[in-house]
Order: C-alpha cells, then sequence, then structure tokens
C-alpha cells in the first residue's frame, strides 16, 4: 500500500484553519477560539475520507514577515510543516478578502513546489459569493468556497485532493480496530438525573461522587472495565444545562468536555429522569449525539419512582415526544436500586454491533433495485433528479453516498423515506444512517 499523502493546512492566523481541522476529522481535536493565535504548533492527526486514508496537519496562524516573538516561532513551525507535506490547503478569510499577508504567504507556497488547494473559508450566506471572485487574483483556475464551521464545501475539497493525491485506501485492520477494540460508553444527561449513579450500578463499586447537589460530576472521567470478557471504557460527564443557565469558568469547561466525551465515544447514554418527562434540553442532548455520528441508548432512570397509571402515561409521552429518535432502545431503570441495570450491556453491545455494520453489495444492489428504481425520487417542475446507483463508504456511522444526476437535489422527504426502508431491512437499531447524495 503507498504511503498517506501529509496535508498542511495554511494561512494567516484566524482565518479558520482549526476549524476546518476539526470539521474534517469530524472531532474537536484542535482548540478553537475568536482569537488569533491559538494554535501555536503543528498539529497531526491520521484521518479518512470516502475510504482513502491520509495525514492532516494544523499549523500555526502564519506571518512570514515575523521575526522575534510568538509569530516567528509559528513561522518556524509552518515551514517545518512545508517541508514534509505533499499538499497544502491554503485557507483564506472570505469576509475580510485578499489580504496583503495573504499575498505574500500566497507566493512563498507558489514556490514551494507543493500542491495548493485554495480554499476560501467563512463563505456562510448567499451575499458573500460575489466575493470568493476577489480570490481568483491569486491565478488558481480552481477555488473552493466553503463554511468550515458548518461544513459545506469541505467534502468537495477533499473530493478534489485525494483523487489528485492518489491517497491509498483504508487498511483492512484500519476499519476493524475501532470495531473488535474497546467499547466507549459516555453517560450524558442534564444535572442530577443519576448518571453517576447509574455508573456506579453499572461497575459494582462507588467509582464516581454522588450527590443530589447538581453540578457534583465537573469532569469527564474515563474508567476501563470488563464483562464477560469484553473490554469497556465507560466516561462519566458532568451534566449539561441550558446554555444560559451556564456559568463562566469551571462550569463551561464541564460542558465543553461533555462534547469531547460524546466526539469520542462510540455509543453515547443519554440519563433521563423518567418522573420528570422527556424535556427540550434531553431532546437536544440527543440531536446532539446523532449530529455526531454515536450510537444512542436512551436510560429512563428513577423509574420506582412511578406510580399506577403515571407508569403507562410516562411510557406513551416517550414514546410520542422521542420520534426523531425511535429507533434508539430506551431501558427503563432504578440506578439506586439496580432495577435493569444487568440488562444494560447487552443492548450496547448490540448497538455498537450495528455501529461497524456494512451492508454487503449485493444486498446493497438489491435494495437499489426493490426500492431505488421501483420508487424513484420525484422533484416539481422542469427540473429531474435520478439516483445512479449506492454506496456504502463507511461504518461508525453506516455511511451511504447516493450518487444521483438530474439537475434538481434529492428531495428531503425521499432521503427520509430512504432512511426509513434501510431500517426496516437491515439491523440499525441505535444508530444514524446518513444518506450522502453526491
Amino acid at each position: 500500500m503507498s504511503r498517506k499523502p501529509i496535508i498542511a493546512l495554511v494561512g494567516r492566523p484566524n482565518v479558520g484553519k482549526s476549524t476546518l481541522f476539526n470539521r474534517i476529522l469530524g472531532r474537536r481535536e484542535a482548540i478553537v477560539n475568536d482569537f488569533p493565535g491559538v494554535t501555536r504548533d503543528r498539529h497531526y492527526a491520521e484521518s479518512d475520507h470516502c475510504g482513502r486514508a491520509f495525514v492532516l496537519v494544523d499549523t500555526g496562524g502564519f506571518d512570514p514577515e515575523a521575526t522575534e516573538g510568538m509569530l516567528s516561532l509559528m513561522k518556524i513551525q509552518v515551514e517545518l510543516a512545508l517541508e514534509e507535506a505533499d499538499a497544502l490547503v491554503f485557507v483564506l478569510d472570505c469576509r475580510e478578502g485578499l489580504t496583503g499577508t495573504d499575498e505574500v504567504i500566497w507566493e512563498m507556497l507558489r514556490r514551494s513546489s507543493r500542491r495548493v488547494y485554495v480554499a476560501v473559508n467563512k463563505v456562510d450566506k448567499p451575499s458573500l459569493d460575489p466575493q470568493v471572485a476577489d480570490f481568483y487574483r491569486l491565478g488558481m483556475a480552481e477555488l473552493f468556497p466553503m463554511t468550515a464551521e458548518r461544513g459545506s464545501g469541505v467534502a468537495e475539497l477533499l473530493d478534489h485532493m485525494l483523487v489528485d493525491l492518489d491517497a491509498p485506501a483504508l487498511a483492512d485492520d484500519e476499519l476493524d480496530q475501532e470495531a473488535v477494540g474497546p467499547c466507549k460508553i459516555a453517560i450524558v444527561g442534564r444535572p442530577n438525573v443519576g448518571k453517576s449513579t447509574f455508573a456506579n450500578a453499572l461497575l459494582g463499586e462507588e467509582r464516581y461522587l454522588t450527590s443530589d447537589v447538581a453540578g457534583t460530576t465537573r469532569d469527564a472521567i474515563d474508567t476501563p472495565f470488563q464483562v464477560g470478557g469484553r473490554d469497556y471504557l465507560l466516561i462519566d460527564t458532568a451534566g449539561i444545562r441550558r446554555r444560559k443557565n451556564v456559568e463562566a469558568g469551571l462550569e463551561r469547561m464541564s460542558v465543553a468536555r461533555t462534547i469531547q466525551a460524546i466526539e469520542r465515544a462510540h455509543i453515547v447514554t443519554l440519563v433521563i429522569d423518567a418522573s420528570e418527562g422527556l424535556t427540550d434540553q434531553d431532546k437536544k442532548l440527543a440531536a446532539l449525539v446523532l449530529d455526531r455520528g454515536r450510537g444512542l441508548v436512551v436510560i429512563a432512570n428513577k423509574w420506582d419512582l412511578l406510580r399506577g397509571e403515571k407508569i403507562e402515561e410516562t411510557r406513551r409521552a416517550l414514546d410520542d415526544e422521542s420520534t426523531f429518535f425511535g429507533f434508539a432502545p430506551r431501558l427503563n431503570t432504578s440506578a439506586l436500586n439496580g432495577l435493569n441495570v444487568k440488562k444494560f450491556l447487552p443492548i450496547v453491545d448490540r448497538v455498537h454491533r450495528n455501529l461497524f455494520f456494512r451492508i454487503a453489495t449485493s444486498e446493497l444492489n438489491r435494495f437499489y433495485e426493490q426500492v431505488v428504481q421501483t420508487h424513484p425520487p420525484h422533484v416539481a417542475g422542469s427540473k429531474s433528479v435520478r439516483i445512479r446507483y449506492l454506496v456504502q463508504v463507511q461504518v461508525n456511522p453506516p455511511t451511504i453516498l447516493l450518487f444521483k444526476g438530474g439537475t434538481a437535489d434529492v428531495p428531503a422527504n425521499y432521503l427520509r423515506f430512504l432512511q426509513r426502508e434501510f431500517r426496516s431491512r437491515y439491523d440499525f437499531e441505535g444508530v444514524p444512517v446518513i444518506l450522502v447524495p453526491k
């Protein structure tokens, strides 16, 4: 197998390099903030896109004329990255236009004998589209407008680069490593719903500090454990409150670490208080988990507090209010007295298996014939769209590319239809199924 190409992100401070770095990786690996100079060292990470592997390098904001202080050190780091990179992504800020510093950096990149791709970042509203044309003054035949924060335009850049660089396919052992390694379980939820009590019940020991005072757990704590010969890593996290209730300092850091824990996990366990029902904040947390492509298991804790008709009433209410994540298994528990806690890990194992499920090519072809060709997408007016074929490009989460033709986009309701059909035929319980028209 050929060597993985090294791709370095370069540009002046605060143009969005670290945001693009995080977006490509799909996790918050680099620190991001709204003031220049946050990233000081080169930051490496292995990544992949559509089955092709590469190494990504984030660099400090580059001031080519710096001769002293921190910026001069950052300049040295960038120059080292340029020496070892196979390709460079020159990140520019559309809002600020092409600056004199940009032009000086461009001259250095142009002389580096490396492939250079120009990413015009922060094109986050239609009114900025005309400003992209200003960057053609660099003399490049092709620019890549994008919004790294939201992800638009990033896939197009990666598609182009990785074909140009002939990036190698992921090795089978790389694809399987996450599937056979320890299952990483993050426990999230609002403060005081019983997350730490549930973690202690699962582990069978008082590993985590518990209290009736909201906010007792301040940090995400990793605890490896083994059950039945299977390795797990349990991540207990601080509770997340509404944004307006999050104070600066320590608690805000706890929220950030909880989000990082979600991104590091395979399976996220959303603990809710059954006696209070499903709150808006619970729904937002579920959406955050699915947006990050993680498996989801819902724990309705404090079930022992329900009595009589309230039990069935709560069950119906939870079913009705969790429709957008209704595919996630739900377990009614009492962490305090151990009700149903032993049923949790078998559910996690099933969801973890589904997260790495790959549909056989023959099965995917059969799905195309029976579903897509029988029920093709329709659009109004003179535009047309048709799906030519399907390819599953990755697992964790299962992601399927829909290669399309025609002049229209694939309608959102048709994508929802396909997701329902996939779920009806294959076991995707607890995991998002990502469909990407291309």
